[in-house]
């Protein structure tokens, strides 16, 4: 795998992101970069001053970020990075990823709930990127990811067996089951069957499909549905098929 994005701004959810990765991921010498936003400062004295001083920290933030640091002190093959970024837009967040070489962002219930702008903008460009998207459920307190069902949204190019290609290059996860959605259905109408299936086969994650709106990173509105991790109860790994 490459290397992983989590946007945060350091809620504590964040730790339980990083967990997860770290006792998931297959690879060794994995880069978790911890993607800090802040909105450009007014003036160029500001600026200047700002990109020297790096993004402040209460004590509770600075908390989960010191506890990040310490679990990721654990694992020899794994690092910790953090990347301060004042402004964003699509363009910019698509260097960060090609410069950190990402294969997976993280998506947090508290990143997602997030209210200012820089942050909407953030994971609306995510969502319309090529990246994988997992979604971590707030009540998941231990990720354990080995067995998966496939919710294929109709019409969609990816079959069961590509997905669990996908899935051996990163994860040691099985894909033992499979939804199909008809056509004009949303994930969201299959919930009662999906929560049935999911606990009758002891599932610990949903693999689904996801379309950009439009072609690029500025797209003004994302059909996603952020939420489906907190309704099942599971994470959410969301794949683009183009």
């Amino acid at each position: 795998m490459k290397n992983i994005l989590i946007p945060t701004t350091l809620k504590h959810d964040t730790l339980k992101a990083v967990r997860a990765v770290v006792k998931n991921v297959r690879e060794d010498n994995i880069k978790i970069v911890l993607l800090m936003l802040s909105e450009m400062p007014d003036g160029i004295t500001d600026l200047l001053f700002s990109s020297k001083s790096g993004a402040e920290t209460s004590v509770k933030e600075q908390k989960v970020l010191d506890e990040c640091r310490n679990f990721v002190a654990e694992f020899d093959q794994v690092s910790l990075q953090v990347h301060h970024q004042y402004g964003m837009s699509g363009p910019l967040l698509r260097n960060i990823m090609n410069h950190h070489t990402i294969g997976l962002t993280v998506l947090t219930p508290s990143y997602k709930n997030e209210t200012g702008s820089i942050h909407k903008q953030a994971v609306k460009s995510l969502l319309n990127s090529k990246c994988p998207i997992l979604h971590i459920p707030e009540r998941v307190t231990e990720l354990a990811l080995d067995q998966a069902i496939y919710v294929d949204n109709s019409p969609s190019h990816i079959s069961m067996e590509d997905i669990q290609h996908m899935l051996n290059k990163d994860f040691a996860i099985r894909v033992v089951s499979q939804a199909k959605l008809m056509e004009g259905q949303r994930t969201e109408d299959l919930t009662p069957e999906l929560v049935e299936t999911i606990e009758k086969n002891n599932i610990n994650l949903l693999v689904e499909t996801r379309k950009p709106e439009r072609k690029g990173w500025g797209a003004t509105k994302v059909v996603e549905q952020v939420s489906l991790a907190e309704k099942l109860g599971v994470p959410v790994l969301s794949l683009i098929d183009n």
